[in-house]
């Protein structure tokens, strides 16, 4: 079972992820207690790393306590560069700071290794280059009429 979480709170999860509306941190965290006590099996975590925003040390503490004796692993993601985001990848100091913190907690982290980038492939950027190409043709047949 892999689940993005990518924030700690409520507030800050739903303004990434609209999903959070309907199924609040919370709610998610009994369902996956629940998962493990019943299939024994580990809960895989995706968490972007943007720099500022999900890679600091204050976040991978609260991240910590919100996993903390959970069976779970936690991969943690470079920021994608993408049209339309400002937002922007972690440093690797700062990605390593944040698995170190993970550690102290006892929460196994990964780094993943960003791939696609350098074409446009990596995650979030096939959507973004998508709607700007849908941009475009709309943009079209609207000056066609």
């Amino acid at each position: 079972l892999a689940i993005s979480l990518h924030q700690t709170t409520d507030e800050k999860r739903s303004a990434l992820m609209p999903v959070n509306k309907r199924y609040p941190i919370a709610e998610l965290m009994d369902a996956c207690r629940y998962y493990v006590s019943q299939t024994n099996r580990r809960v895989t975590f995706e968490w972007a790393l943007i720099q500022g925003q999900t890679d600091t040390v204050e976040t991978a503490h609260e991240l910590g306590h919100l996993l903390r004796g959970l069976l779970c692993h936690v991969n943690v993601i470079p920021l994608n560069p993408t049209a339309g985001y400002a937002g922007k990848p972690t440093s690797k100091a700062q990605m390593q700071q944040f698995i170190d913190v993970l550690a102290t907690y006892g929460v196994t982290c990964t780094a993943r290794i960003r791939r696609g980038i350098d074409i446009d492939a990596g995650c979030g950027q096939l959507k973004a280059d998508l709607i700007r190409q849908q941009r475009q043709k709309q943009k079209a047949l609207n000056s066609d009429g």
